[in-house]
């Protein structure tokens, strides 16, 4: 895929109550992320640059893009949904900041690898330096 970008995950497995903390703190935070989803067969791929609005039991981790109240005339948000029950069976990988190339936009990350072989990557945006 032309100008595409390789993740590079650190081999850091977490346990799943470390991966729900970030979750907590991607919504309670308002953190800006940038999250890839790459399908097991990797025929459907999807980059969306926003936050995770939520993370609950019952509608799972939503990840939108940020959009004004909607009105008329304005766009609808990109938006990816993954449910809670495919999230509690996966296994997580997380990088930290320091183990990411400075110059790239995204520090640390959380990888999802979810048990059908999906992946969802959510790296933190950077600061952007004066």
């Amino acid at each position: 895929m032309p100008g595409s970008v390789q993740i590079v995950m650190s081999a850091n497995t977490i346990p799943r109550d470390d991966a729900s903390l970030l979750f907590h703190r991607y919504v309670t935070e308002q953190i800006r992320v940038t999250a890839w989803f790459v399908s097991a067969d990797r025929t459907a791929k999807c980059k969306i640059d926003g936050l995770v609005t939520s993370f609950t039991e019952s509608d799972g981790m939503f990840i939108s893009t940020e959009h004004p109240q909607l009105k008329p005339d304005s766009r609808l948000p990109a938006y990816l949904v993954l449910s809670y029950e495919a999230i509690a069976a996966a296994t997580f990988q997380y990088s930290d900041d320091t183990t990411v190339p400075a110059a790239l936009p995204v520090g640390s990350g959380l990888r999802i690898n979810l048990p059908n072989g999906d992946r969802l990557t959510i790296m933190e945006v950077r600061e952007k330096k004066e």
